[in-house]
């Protein structure tokens, strides 16, 4: 016997919530919910977040009904983590390259007078 399928939800089931529960979320957008927590937790989730007590080690979850659907959406700007770093280290080397192309010219003028 076919276990029973649960229908699709909708946007507006999302959107009538203020914090999407994990394993609504996971239901609709048709990922696991230990993926929907290590996504939250890895801040790997641009639809909501995760924060861990200092107290109790316990985390608590928050999903943005809004977030979650543009998600869905395919409207909401992601970045693979590889790619962000790849930017990153691009810009942060053009700097060093001019501030050392800097230095090196400042040194030059020193060292000529």
């Amino acid at each position: 016997m076919k276990k029973a399928t649960k229908r699709p939800l909708t946007d507006e089931e999302i959107m009538a919530y203020d914090n999407v529960p994990i394993d609504v979320a996971a239901r609709y957008i048709g990922w696991s919910s230990p993926t929907i927590y290590r996504a939250l937790r890895e801040e790997r989730a641009p639809f909501g977040f995760a924060v861990c007590s200092e107290e109790t080690g316990s985390w608590t979850y928050n999903i943005s009904p809004g977030l979650l659907v543009k998600y869905k959406r395919g409207d909401l700007p992601t970045y693979r983590l590889r790619e962000l770093e790849e930017v990153m280290v691009r810009h942060v080397q053009e700097a060093l390259d001019l501030r050392l192309a800097g230095v090196s010219a400042l040194m030059g003028k020193v060292l000529s007078a």
